[in-house]
């Protein structure tokens, strides 16, 4: 950084921030406050210090976060945070991370200051007049957010600002006003803040006290499983992972609300059922009453033996200990809530912050391990990165047919430019993602999948929406963006999207009785208007579906309407001078509408998909792309998951290199085959999947959903000979293997069947340990248990 820009930034942030020479005395680092004898800052002030004191009473309590803050003026100053957004976008585009750091020397800034938050935090909006903070995940951040709107208001801060610049009288004629709308946000963050601490925060205390108490006692049924620890009920035999404790007395009553006010904007903030489960009051001493568990239970297990539940209160003299390692991993939408990881090593969940906070003497994995890669052994940070290296070397490969595609937009002008950048936009992304200095390999590894898996997604939707909608447009009487008028409902609205035939059965809806063959009409997804609906229904309704029978032509210049919700700006647009909505070009290209560059798009399209599946097939081992990474690598990566949807984003991309094959009419065939299964023509798959296993018998994914089809049709025999066929091609292939464990399972009166079945489900399980396979093996087990147990009972 030269002298004469190390000098600019100096002077520009200096006067935006307001901390010339004075600044030490305007911020002292002692009390945190401002120090200012005005009469009119004394109640600002006072407010101020109340709001810090509560952060630093509480700092060390964690709490669940709290959703983004956004606020307006008056409740912010909007000369301040003009300002400000003007200081983050210079910082932006002039300043990378080097220079920020040599910048801090220049300005002799400190972390403590209360701009440093404003200006350099992560996630923090500025638009359309409006700040919004990031949500708020501790004390600590909440205080770094009252500093820095306290910032924004404080009267030094904006004389300094207005100092540099021209203002207006009536910008100061606002003052008292503006004063009265930001001490009315302090009073609420007040209340908002005592309403957390004494419905949250104190009775969080207190239970990490009495917590503590019973563990430290030797005296006594001390709870016997820990938080985190994967259980099994013995009489239900579902498995399920512990949430919290508690000693059940006769005294124990009372639940606390669910329905909090924790947002500094008091909006509602909802617990889930599993706290609700657990009462915060005094714990009575371990010895004078029976431990109870809060227990997620998985939703597979749940499902497969009729218990209907998620969440569970149980005794300790009810639960078991899993032995079985392929076990641990539990499947319930409430996990991410609780646990920040699952650790393989260990075969227990980590708890996040509260929950670890609530019990700190249980055995916890690997909480507190601020070393990210330590815990990896160096095979498994060897292959995630060579992963990571490999996507951004793929991303590289498809870039130049997306420049291209954006050059040929920009030079015609015609509009789809829009699409080209959202490609390009998302391989950059891909491209960067292995820079992210704070995260682990691991996670870097994944999330790099995670974003090639969603480009391969929108490239292959583009495709197959495209050749749908254009096999299919001659029937279609409605346009994208054109508004229309249902002829019996009498509401207008705007045609979003259409579908050839509709996505479900609609044969007894309302408004269908006159219209023959509803199922085989067109579709049309409506946004209505907002006061039509009103009328009509009682009450908005955000989207309608509607067959193009139903609908007639609506002339805007009649009068317009009014949607409940905006349309998403990125993909829709206004035409004023003809005064209609106007799609996107990739909704165009997707509904197969007419463009000027639509050759264009199909070329790269395809370009695309070519270097894709040399992509994929280099990953098998019989492309062309180097410098990518093994098929091996992948299935590390899967085995190495910590969460759920971590392991489904791997997953996905398995199936993808599965699926994937040198001859592309095949390959397309497959996809005939799967559209076909999917629509529930079963048999007609099966034939496709025969035809091509006929003509290469070597393509293992054919064999493996050609057993599905047999499986489907109740063809056990042939779905198991399919299914082998398959793993022959790749013994990786967990399909397959759970394929053949479902045949088995289903031979209820075969005792040789049910060992079969445990086998092939715990192969599965030893490629893909977070598969909803586990369930199964689960119920298995526990048959083979009752089996035994049935036989010793005879033999006595």
């Amino acid at each position: 950084m030269n002298h004469l820009f190390q000098k600019r930034c100096s002077r520009v942030i200096k006067q935006s921030v307001g901390c010339y020479s004075h600044s030490d005395k305007l911020f002292s680092t002692k009390t945190n406050a401002p120090i200012d004898s005005s009469n009119r800052n004394r109640v600002p002030k006072t407010l101020y210090r109340q709001l810090l004191s509560w952060c630093r009473r509480y700092a060390d309590i964690p709490f669940n976060p709290l959703p983004p803050l956004t606020l307006a003026p008056p409740q912010v100053n909007s000369v301040a945070l003009k300002r400000l957004k003007e200081m983050r976008v210079f910082l932006d585009k002039n300043i990378d991370g080097l220079e920020k750091d040599n910048l801090v020397d220049i300005l002799g800034r400190r972390n403590n200051h209360p701009a440093h938050y404003a200006l350099y935090k992560e996630g923090l909006v500025i638009k359309d007049n409006l700040i919004t903070f990031p949500e708020i995940t501790d004390a600590t951040e909440l205080r770094s957010v009252i500093r820095s709107v306290y910032w924004l208001n404080n009267e030094q801060t904006i004389e300094n600002i207005e100092n540099t610049e021209e203002t207006t009288d009536n910008s100061r004629d606002t003052t008292d006003d503006e004063q009265k709308s930001q001490i009315s946000l302090a009073f609420e963050a007040i209340k908002s803040c005592n309403q957390l601490s004494s419905s949250e925060l104190d009775s969080r205390q207190a239970k990490r006290e009495n917590t503590i108490e019973i563990r430290s006692k030797t005296e006594g049924s001390a709870p016997l499983f820990h938080v985190g620890q994967v259980v099994k009920h013995k009489k239900a035999n579902w498995r399920g992972v512990v949430v919290g404790w508690a000693i059940d007395t006769p005294k124990a009553s009372g639940q606390f609300s669910k329905d909090r006010l924790t947002s500094l904007t008091t909006k509602q903030y909802d617990i889930a059922d599993a706290d609700a489960k657990e009462t915060e009051e005094t714990l009575s001493p371990p010895d004078k009453g029976t431990v109870k568990y809060t227990i997620l239970v998985d939703m597979h297990d749940s499902s497969l033996l009729n218990a209907s539940k998620s969440i569970s209160l149980e005794s300790q003299e009810d639960l078991l200990h899993i032995d079985e390692p392929c076990l641990h991993r539990i499947h319930n939408n409430l996990i991410n809530q609780y646990f920040s990881k699952f650790d393989p090593n260990a075969n227990s969940y980590v708890p996040n912050k509260v929950v670890e906070y609530v019990y700190p003497l249980d055995r916890f994995a690997d909480a507190g391990n601020d070393d990210q890669s330590s815990s990896f052994p160096p095979e498994l940070q060897d292959a995630c990165k060579d992963i990571s290296n490999g996507i951004h070397e793929i991303s590289h490969k498809l870039l130049p047919p997306v420049l291209e595609l954006n050059k040929h937009q920009q030079a015609d002008d015609n509009g789809t430019v829009s699409l080209a950048s959202t490609l390009i936009s998302m391989l950059q992304s891909m491209s960067l993602e292995n820079q992210r200095g704070n995260a682990s390999p691991l996670d870097l590894a994944i999330s790099s999948v995670q974003k090639l898996n969603r480009f391969h997604s929108k490239v292959t939707a583009l495709e197959w929406s495209h050749n749908t909608h254009a096999n299919h447009n001659k029937t279609i009487e409605y346009k994208l963006g054109q508004t229309v008028k249902h002829k019996l409902f009498n509401f207008r609205g705007v045609v979003t999207a259409w579908d050839p035939k509709p996505y479900m059965d609609v044969s007894r809806w309302d408004g269908l009785q006159d219209i023959d063959n509803p199922n085989d009409k067109p579709f049309y997804h409506i946004r209505p208007d907002v006061n039509d609906c009103i009328a009509e229904f009682g009450s908005p309704r955000s989207w309608r579906y509607v067959c193009q029978d139903n609908l007639e032509p609506y002339d805007l210049k009649h009068g317009r309407i009014e949607l409940e919700m905006e349309l998403d700006s990125e993909e829709w647009g206004w035409d004023k001078e003809n005064g209609w909505f106007v799609p996107s070009e990739e909704l165009k290209f997707m509904h197969a509408e007419a463009l000027d560059n639509k050759e264009h798009i199909i070329e790269t399209i395809g370009k695309l998909k070519e270097i894709m599946s040399d992509c994929l097939l280099s990953i098998q081992g019989r492309g062309h792309a180097k410098g990518l990474f093994s098929f091996d690598e992948l299935f590390y990566l899967l085995k190495s998951a910590e969460r759920l949807e971590d392991a489904k984003n791997v997953e996905e991309m398995i199936r993808e290199v599965f699926k994937e094959h040198p001859d592309s009419s095949l390959r397309k065939k497959l996809d005939s085959g799967i559209t076909e299964l999917i629509d529930g023509k079963t048999k007609k798959a099966l034939e496709t999947f025969s035809d091509i296993v006929a003509a290469e018998p070597s393509y293992g994914e054919a064999w493996n959903k050609k057993a599905t089809c047999h499986y489907m049709l109740g063809e056990t025999d042939a779905a198991i000979e399919a299914s082998n066929k398959a793993l022959e091609t790749d013994p990786r292939n967990f399909q397959a293997l759970a394929g053949i464990g479902l045949v088995q399972m289903d031979k209820v009166n075969d005792n040789e069947a049910l060992p079969k079945a445990i086998d092939a489900f715990q192969q599965c399980l030893d490629l893909n340990p977070w598969s909803m396979i586990s369930a199964r093996l689960s119920v298995c087990i526990g048959r083979k248990s009752g089996l035994n147990s049935s036989t010793d009972n005879k033999g006595e």
